[in-house]
């Protein structure tokens, strides 16, 4: 938890003593792994700088006797000018990949190109941050999960007072709920987190106020912008303690 706190503190300070205030987040959830992959692509694509001609890119994109391959290239070509009718064109295409494999390729096609248009037409330096559950609206996105304090099942009452008690600490700081679950002896949240806020006290504060009635949650919480983890791997997580 503490990791992630110290890391989105840091990011803010960079932001401030660089004088940024214009920043891109990817919206959708794709893997980091998947992220790292189109950018190697897209710094090798750059490094060749072979010439290309936009129109013929875009007929390849949508045609449909194209590889998924020949069809990377298109996109990640497109996505490096900063050319409005090539940002169209990937927009078109990602709003309904004609193949479903692309989908984490043109959404990452989308805001690279997003960022070379805004660098072009503003003048200044945009930035991207990367996280693996991406965000909206200059908020990171995170997925969470608390457990009861000796993992025994939470009763109506406890379920009342967490969905009420985290509701209420993390709309004070602004952070936008996505989903809340409760299970027997656990809940999960995805939120919005914005920049300027402290995560940490706001989770810390719900996990105080809900403890007051009984010390029934533990106070150590899985927080991450990585994934967001199956019922699988949760149980298994549970069994370990």
């Amino acid at each position: 938890m503490s990791n992630h706190n110290d890391l989105l503190a840091k990011l803010r300070q960079t932001l401030n003593e660089q004088g940024i205030d214009s920043f891109h987040i990817l919206e959708e959830l794709v893997p980091i792994e998947e992220q790292m992959e189109f950018f190697r692509y897209f710094d090798r694509l750059k490094r060749e700088n072979s010439p290309f001609v936009r129109d013929e890119e875009v007929s390849l994109l949508f045609s449909p006797d194209e590889s998924v391959e020949r069809k990377k290239r298109s996109l990640t070509l497109l996505a490096s000018i900063p050319d409005v009718g090539a940002y169209r064109s990937i927009e078109t295409y990602h709003s309904s990949p004609l193949e479903p494999e692309l989908e984490h390729w043109s959404s990452m096609a989308l805001v690279s190109s997003r960022i070379v248009l805004s660098s072009d037409l503003s003048g200044h330096q945009q930035i991207y941050i990367s996280s693996g559950l991406g965000g909206r609206d200059k908020k990171l996105r995170f997925f969470a999960l608390f457990t009861s304090g000796d993992r025994q099942q939470f009763t109506d009452l406890q379920k009342e007072m967490v969905e009420h008690e985290f509701t209420f600490q993390l709309q004070k700081a602004e952070v936008v709920i996505e989903k809340f679950e409760i299970r027997e002896n656990y809940f999960t949240m995805l939120m919005l987190f914005p920049f300027d806020k402290d995560v940490k006290s706001s989770l810390n504060a719900a996990v105080t106020e809900c403890n007051q009635y009984g010390n029934f949650l533990d106070t150590k919480f899985l927080f991450t912008n990585v994934k967001v983890l199956s019922e699988k791997e949760i149980k298994g997580l549970l069994e370990k303690k």
